[in-house]
């Protein structure tokens, strides 16, 4: 069973809606196009917090998250007015703040695999 992403981010994560398409050009301007696949829209989605890396805070418990799935492993998550899908964090950033606190930044893609 895949964990779910339920940590708090900065408000106004950003989020880009894609549609797989194509598209063929004719040379008396007549184009064709037309949608790919069974799952032909996706989301990714960029994130960011901000917090302390002790053991119990909630960013080491996020980066932890982060790790477990080791970049490959899709984790449910509900993005803002959408429906629970699955999503993949391949990278994600860490920048020291001072006074021990640190930023993380990642972006989530949606994936459709089932694992």
């Amino acid at each position: 069973m895949a964990e779910t992403f339920g940590f708090c981010t900065r408000v106004g994560a950003s989020g880009e809606i894609k549609h797989r398409t194509w598209e063929n050009e004719f040379g008396d301007g007549y184009v064709q196009s037309g949608g790919t696949g069974i799952n032909g829209k996706s989301q990714e989605w960029s994130h960011q917090a901000t917090g302390g890396l002790e053991d119990g805070q909630e960013l080491r418990l996020m980066r932890d998250f982060l790790d477990r799935h080791e970049g490959y492993k899709s984790f449910l998550w509900t993005p803002p007015g959408g429906n629970q899908g699955r999503y993949k964090v391949k990278d994600y950033k860490l920048d020291p703040q001072g006074a021990g606190l640190f930023r993380i930044s990642f972006t989530m893609k949606q994936v459709f695999t089932p694992y």
